[in-house]
């Protein structure tokens, strides 16, 4: 006998369907209860229980679930299920009914509540923040960069602002925990090298702006506070004193003596040059004059593509260079050397280039690429160089950022006055930083040393501890 046939032999409730024999899962319309409520709401038996359930998928728009209720690895939807607290079928079915138009009440309700909290959700500040920034940075330099990196900021897969649970929120329900929440997320990410310090700083400068942003709308709208950010402040590689003299004695060897000698613009540009091959006589000329730009005017890497001898002034017993080009709205920046060798040494760069880009100017700069090109050279022979000199000096990390750490930390070993106000204010200034990163960058671990070799010399060894040789 069918299932269907099966129907007219149940005994049923006046005015419903009968039931199928061995039924487990029925549809609530084909037991004929009235009501609006889903197509696919459904009850079911359950194992150890007399109590049915019931069963509703909600379409992709209802489901506030997260992920919209996907489970597993197939990633396959699942049900929302309820007890109906009953064995009798009409009746959990009439339960279910109310059930389900509770749960279609909150899913509107919940819908509502978040439509109005996007209306004021940081994404909305994001758009207005960003527009306005993009326009005032568009003509500076850099702003590819900065636009690339902001992004970032805001949609970087999983540990950007968009996609925190709490950015979705209206902005005055933001909270102190959400923060601490987000920190747990970043720190997820931490690595050896990496302690996500760097991060945190930079992302809690963004949502600050943002919430700032917001004020347009919630003129007393409070920030809360943010977890504290701590740092593993590392020393930063640089070169001894020994090391840099081998290394410049290198790249003049390499040159063929000319890094040192006073060549016209035309016997410069007649130097050995290929372009399929950077391992030239030019390139040592240009990696020379460089790496001396750097280390007598405390230069920032970022500044080499656009460098210029009309930048610089000769005055006799000073050399003085104005940045024309300065970093973000910063006023324009005025540096001059500590090394009273930097004359000669400027007054032979500026007769073999009088005129035009000092650093590699054979090479194209782009705008948006900050000159890509020019960054690899540089790094590139500098990390050979460092691989020729006798012994080698270790050039895995090293880059042209490495060369101003350096200039800056055998200044301040050679000065050490410089380290102490007022000359540490002075010498931050005319290197284009703080007096507060030159403590935390060089300064600390200067004195660090400095101690630990001076109580060496003091401290007695005990007489137990040293060596004693036995008599055959």
């Amino acid at each position: 006998m069918t299932a269907a046939q099966n129907w007219g032999k149940r005994k049923v409730k006046s005015g419903s369907r009968p039931l199928p024999e061995n039924w487990s899962v029925l549809s609530v319309s084909d037991l004929g209860i009235k009501g609006s409520y889903p197509n696919n709401l459904k009850i079911r038996k359950v194992a150890r229980t007399q109590n049915l359930s019931a069963s509703w998928l909600p379409s992709l728009e209802e489901d506030h679930r997260p992920d919209k209720g996907r489970v597993g690895k197939t990633g396959k939807r699942d049900p929302l299920r309820g007890s109906m607290g009953t064995p009798d079928p009409y009746e959990a079915a009439k339960r279910a009914v109310e059930w389900v138009q509770e749960l279609q009440r909150s899913a509107r309700i919940l819908k509502e509540q978040q439509e109005a909290e996007q209306q004021h959700a940081l994404e909305i500040y994001w758009e207005r923040w960003y527009a306005r920034e993009s326009s005032k940075r568009k003509t500076q330099r850099n702003f590819a960069r900065w636009s690339r990196d902001t992004r970032l900021k805001w949609d970087g897969q999983s540990y950007g602002v968009k996609h925190q649970p709490w950015a979705q929120k209206s902005v005055e329900k933001i909270t102190a925990a959400d923060f601490a929440d987000y920190w747990a997320v970043l720190d997820a990410r931490r690595t050896a090298t990496n302690d996500m310090g760097g991060t945190k700083a930079q992302q809690k400068t963004l949502i600050r702006e943002l919430l700032k942003e917001a004020r347009s709308d919630f003129p007393h709208l409070s920030i809360p506070d943010f977890p504290s950010i701590s740092r593993q402040v590392k020393q930063v590689q640089h070169l001894k004193r020994s090391e840099w003299d081998r290394l410049m004695g290198k790249i003049v060897e390499l040159s063929g003596g000319v890094a040192r000698a006073d060549l016209t613009p035309q016997q410069y540009k007649a130097l050995e040059w290929k372009a399929a091959n950077r391992l030239n006589q030019r390139n040592w000329v240009d990696l020379y004059d460089t790496l001396n730009l750097m280390w007598f005017f405390y230069l920032r890497a970022e500044d080499l593509p656009r460098l210029r001898a009309e930048w610089f002034q000769d005055h006799g017993e000073e050399i003085i260079c104005l940045l024309e080009q300065t970093k973000g709205n910063r006023p324009q920046q005025r540096t001059t050397h500590y090394r009273p060798d930097a004359i000669a040494n400027w007054r032979r760069m500026n007769l073999r280039r009088p005129k035009g880009l000092l650093v590699f100017p054979h090479i194209k700069r782009s705008e948006s690429d900050v000159s890509g090109t020019l960054k690899k050279n540089l790094n590139d022979l500098l990390r050979y160089v460092l691989d020729q000199c006798d012994p080698p000096i270790l050039s895995q990390a090293v880059t042209m950022t490495n060369i101003r750490h350096t200039a800056f930390r055998l200044t301040l070993e050679e000065v050490p006055e410089l380290g102490r106000p007022p000359g540490i204010y002075a010498f931050a200034q005319n290197g284009m930083t703080s007096a507060e990163m030159l403590q935390r960058t060089y300064l600390r671990f200067i004195e660090e040393e400095a101690t630990a070799k001076r109580v060496r010399t003091q401290i007695k060894p005990g007489q137990w501890s040293m060596v004693k040789r036995v008599s055959p």
